[in-house]
């Protein structure tokens, strides 16, 4: 097994990838696992590092504008970097983004994988629901839905797809991918290479990974072992927490410390869903989606916290005359 992630662009996106690493190495019971790191600045990471086996692949601006592609398209590098990890590899690959943590040891998955079997995070939701997303924020799901829905994909060996709309979007967070999946990455790219430049839409390296492992596979969660807090509210939350926790691994290093990493691994994903910022979010967001009950119970469990929040309570009292008007 070989972890694969990626960290370039800032301090911020550092931390989150030291800390992904820490929790792997923390639950791996397998501790001389390999590390394939992709990053523009290895010397960041190797004091942190130092004590477990990492190989760094270093991330020049050149190479990330032709891991971008023609299309210019950040989230094809996740491609890219899969693909150039496979060439290096003769294991099983374990990819994680930087904005994930391990929650217990991935082996006993990673040792299920076989030609037919992959694993992704999660299931998010179907294609076909994309039809109804509300606008504005729906356009590129829209967009997308409707590319798959009225055309064929030209595949790298010629032959043309015509991808089945009721199929699922997984969350590419994680992914556990065996040797032989290998050959489904040309078919990843030319998905994403038809369907970016038409949408727009930003998950489209998401959508392909999820249509030829559906296609190809019978695709697993993986969500019980990792926990990816890629929503931009969760992100801020767990960032304030991580840049304690990753400046205090200048005095205790990792390699001491993963007694303590474990039960921040237990205990952050809670802290972050229970904090009354997140549960606001999750509240408007309800409303906004028209989904007024689900709105309701967690406005509920932020005013039992913090029965004083008057600029939410206004933001209730407006959800609430328009769903009286929309319920006419």
């Amino acid at each position: 097994m070989i972890l694969v992630t990626q960290s370039f662009g800032n301090e911020q996106e550092y931390k989150r990838a030291i800390f992904c690493i820490a929790s792997f190495y923390a639950h791996c019971e397998d501790k001389s696992s390999a590390c394939y790191l992709f990053t523009d600045n290895p010397d960041y990471f190797q004091k942190y590092l130092n004590d477990f086996p990492i190989r760094y692949f270093v991330l020049t601006p050149d190479k990330i504008k032709a891991m971008r592609g023609d299309i210019d398209f950040l989230h094809r590098m996740k491609i890219a970097l899969i693909d150039e990890a496979f060439e290096h590899a003769d294991q099983n690959l374990l990819y994680a983004d930087s904005d994930t943590f391990f929650l217990k040891d991935p082996s006993e998955k990673m040792s299920r994988l076989r030609p037919d079997i992959s694993f992704m995070h999660l299931p998010e939701y179907s294609f076909e629901s994309m039809r109804d997303w509300m606008l504005p924020a729906g356009v590129p799901f829209r967009a997308f839905i409707n590319l798959i829905s009225e055309n064929q994909f030209k595949m790298p060996d010629g032959s043309a797809l015509k991808i089945d709309t009721s199929g699922y979007s997984w969350n590419a967070g994680v992914m556990m991918l065996h040797t032989s999946h290998k050959k489904y990455i040309p078919e990843v790219y030319a998905i994403t290479e038809q369907s970016y430049p038409f949408t727009k839409n930003h998950a489209c390296e998401q959508y392909a990974f999820s249509i030829a492992l559906q296609r190809h596979t019978t695709l697993h969660r993986c969500d019980d072992v990792s926990y990816h807090y890629w929503y931009r509210v969760k992100k801020k939350l767990a960032d304030a927490f991580l840049q304690k926790e990753v400046a205090d691994f200048d005095i205790h290093p990792i390699a001491e410390s993963f007694e303590r990493i474990r039960k921040i691994t237990q205990e952050l994903p809670l802290r972050i869903e229970n904090s009354v910022v997140f549960l606001k979010d999750a509240s408007i967001q309800s409303f906004n989606e028209n989904r007024f009950f689900i709105g309701y119970k967690f406005a509920a469990r932020v005013l039992v916290r913090s029965p004083f929040e008057y600029l939410f309570i206004k933001d209730i009292l407006y959800h609430t005359k328009r769903m009286l008007i929309f319920s006419r």
